[in-house]
């Protein structure tokens, strides 16, 4: 009796709980993959964040140096592009961060360039922004720098071509393609320039930005790609049920002002 018993006790699992068993150590290995992806992200997101930062403080420090705000690089070689002839207008009013001027990294985490939007009145495209001194487009431009003012534009929520950017709150039919006046759901509304980071699928993005062709970008992905005077700045987590990982920051006239003041500079 002894003998058949422990036979039975040896017999070893069941099939219904090796099965168990299997079902349990794949949903542990899933979980454990999601929260090594998520703090990759997360890091990637926070070193990203620090890079952004090194451009803004870049960009402050050339304008303590020369006494104006580059324009883009709108072919890809790391210098800021202008026309030529008396007003040296910027080439395009959006493109990508001029790394080598600034002295920094070339792209970001995820190994793709900063798209760089200024003033629309700076570029070549007639508008002849710099013939006019209290326009915000003097930020930018190098003739007898500072060429800019106390008075020039924007003094508070004024000046032409700015842009302006729009918060998780703000309708993307709305408030964000508004023409009209300041509203409480915008986080800026006459930023002359702004720096985005398109996050992890930058590649996509940038395809996006010279197609003018959405591809598979949501609303407000797309938002910061469409070429036009708005920026989305949002956690995503409430638009479409997509993740928006874009990073940003802009610039305002005050900013460069003070850049100057500070640094012993008169206006």
């Amino acid at each position: 009796m002894t003998s058949l018993n422990n036979k039975a006790n040896n017999k070893g699992f069941s099939l219904l709980e090796l099965s168990v068993a299997l079902v349990v150590l794949v949903i542990l290995m899933v979980t454990t993959v999601n929260i090594v992806k998520s703090t990759r992200e997360y890091d990637h997101l926070l070193n990203n964040d620090v890079y952004m930062n090194e451009v803004r403080s870049a960009l402050m420090m050339f304008v303590r140096v020369n006494s104006f705000l580059p324009c883009p690089d709108s072919n890809g070689d790391g210098k800021e592009d202008r026309q030529g002839g008396s007003n040296f207008e910027c080439t395009t009013a959006q493109g990508k961060i001029p790394y080598l001027d600034l002295g920094v990294a070339a792209t970001d985490v995820w190994g793709q360039p900063l798209l760089y939007a200024v003033n629309a009145e700076a570029d070549s495209s007639g508008h002849l922004g710099f013939a006019d001194d209290k326009a915000s487009a003097r930020y930018f431009d190098r003739r007898n720098p500072p060429a800019f003012s106390l008075d020039t534009y924007p003094l508070e929520k004024d000046g032409r071509k700015n842009y302006r950017v729009c918060g998780e709150i703000t309708s993307l039919n709305t408030g964000c393609s508004s023409t009209g006046t300041e509203n409480d759901e915008m986080l800026e509304f006459a930023a002359i320039a702004v720096v985005v980071s398109f996050g992890e699928n930058g590649a996509a993005a940038w395809h996006a930005f010279d197609s003018k062709n959405r591809g598979g970008l949501d609303d407000a992905e797309f938002e910061n790609v469409d070429g036009d005077q708005q920026f989305w700045k949002g956690s995503g987590s409430r638009r479409e049920g997509q993740t928006f990982d874009d990073q940003l920051f802009w610039i305002l006239g005050g900013d460069v002002k003070y850049a100057i003041i500070s640094s012993g500079g008169q206006l």
